[in-house]
């Protein structure tokens, strides 16, 4: 069977369009323009149908369309093979499904009661027109998607730059931040894991004169040295095993943006050097390519780590340590934040409110006094955490202590999980992994009425194993 096939889009029986498909790719169809091929036809749904390669065959499957879809008169209710010359109807759509080149589309095309004259002469020239306009409306066609995708994403990150606190720390890192956004200069943050340095990074780049340029983000420490090459700088086809096409790097992609890389000390020397020499203004090429390319790039690295100590031990290049040191900005971790701690709790209250619909007023003055004494070894990002999972298993109006969980990790300068404001404050008590784990459980099942899928749903774990944690931990329903 032929790899390569065709849709004819057919309009009064009679083909205006060829659309090629890629059989490594599933083709979408549909009124949304995010779908491979764009269907004008109000009557479509906006992800109608689909369809793509399995094994030797071609399959088309309808996605719950509105007006569903019909391969020669037959109703698609499950996925269907498709076979060359098939009649495929969406909604008020006509097309024609063809395998191999154009000759033999011209010739297979041909069906009972068809002016064959008409066919011969309109599907050469349809392919011939089309097969010039193929590639260059398919990438319009991506180029657009994604200039709306990030337009889009801009704006949801614009919405989530926005620090929240008023303890002098914070006051001291809004004014870093601001002289940041003005300036040209590569940043360093630095923090805790959890602080919110990530966050810093957005506040940077929307506060700055590249806020309507992209803003492309990296973590090092998620790849291998090989494909965080890759990731960065892009690659050619044929590079290396796997590489089916050419790939845009993220230095290019954030051309004329910002470049946020996360936990910059995972990077090893060897592309340490090559990162150096394109921080300084010097030109790249894509791995397995010898083009020169060159970007307009600010760069903003952040670390938890103690890059100084990284230099001496021999796994963080001193050149490439000095050049990111330009503008270095700490960020302090919760434990130092005094007030900030209830602003926040406040915030995420709120937020995780407002997204599961319940009625959360506020906190019980108990529960007030657990989130101001706890230590945060996680810092912002277990804040968070922690009032998403109160909200959920919580009852509306008050947040109270037994709806909030604390690990048992120390911070890294305490081994203190509570700290305590004077003698006659009394500690939490701790809690082994299993008994936080018996907590959680035996709380979230009992929110939802003891409805075991939601429960497993809402923990994370497969039914099978929440059965298993119940009969561990000895949790069953309360009888009356």
């Amino acid at each position: 069977m032929s790899e390569s096939a065709t849709l004819v889009l057919l309009n009064n029986g009679v083909p205006s369009s060829v659309f090629f498909l890629r059989p490594a790719e599933t083709t979408t169809l549909g009124r949304s323009p995010e779908c491979t091929i764009v269907l004008k036809d109000t009557g479509c749904s906006r992800f109608h149908a689909s369809i793509k390669r399995r094994s030797r065959d071609w399959e088309l499957t309808d996605h719950e369309s509105r007006n569903g879809s019909a391969v020669n008169g037959q109703v698609v209710k499950e996925p269907i093979l498709l076979k060359n010359g098939d009649r495929i109807q969406l909604a008020h759509t006509q097309l024609l499904f063809c395998l191999g080149d154009s000759d033999a589309l011209a010739a297979d095309a041909l069906r009972p009661g068809t002016d064959s004259m008409e066919w011969r002469q309109a599907i050469p020239a349809t392919i011939a027109a089309s097969a010039r306009q193929a590639e260059r409306d398919d990438l319009t066609s991506r180029l657009t998607r994604e200039r709306d995708e990030n337009r889009s994403l801009r704006r949801l990150l614009a919405q989530d730059s926005e620090i929240v606190g008023e303890s002098p720390k914070i006051l001291e890192l809004l004014k870093l931040v601001a002289r940041a956004a003005e300036s040209k200069a590569t940043a360093l943050i630095r923090g805790e894991s959890g602080v919110g340095k990530e966050l810093v990074a957005r506040a940077i780049h929307f506060g700055g004169a590249r806020r309507e340029k992209p803003l492309v983000c990296l973590n090092c420490a998620a790849l291998s040295e090989s494909l965080l090459e890759s990731e960065l700088f892009g690659h050619e086809k044929g590079a290396f095993t796997g590489a089916v096409d050419r790939k845009i790097g993220k230095f290019e992609a954030a051309d004329k943006g910002t470049l946020f890389l996360d936990e910059i000390a995972e990077m090893q020397p060897g592309l340490q050097a090559k990162f150096l020499r394109v921080l300084e203004g010097q030109p790249f090429e894509r791995v397995g390519g010898n083009k020169p390319i060159e970007v307009d790039v600010r760069v903003i690295a952040a670390t938890n780590r103690d890059l100084e100590k990284e230099v001496e031990a021999g796994r963080f290049r001193r050149d490439l340590f000095f050049r990111l040191h330009v503008l270095e900005i700490p960020v302090p971790p919760l434990r130092e934040r005094g007030g900030d701690v209830l602003l926040l709790a406040e915030h995420f209250l709120n937020l995780f409110a407002l997204q599961m619909k319940q009625r959360f007023t506020g906190f019980s003055d108990e529960a007030v006094e657990l989130l101001r004494r706890y230590r945060w070894p996680g810092n912002v990002r277990e804040l968070k955490n922690v009032i998403e999972r109160a909200v959920l298993v919580g009852t509306p109006p008050t947040i109270l202590p037994d709806d909030l969980l604390f690990s048992a990790i120390p911070t890294p300068t305490d081994t203190h999980r509570i700290a305590e404001p004077d003698a006659s404050a009394a500690p939490l008590p701790l809690q082994t992994i299993e008994e936080a784990e018996r907590d959680l459980i035996r709380r979230t099942i009992e929110y939802y009425d003891w409805n075991k899928s939601k429960s497993a749903k809402s923990l994370g774990i497969d039914r099978s194993t929440l059965d298993r944690k119940l009969a561990k931990y000895g949790i069953e329903p309360k009888t009356e």
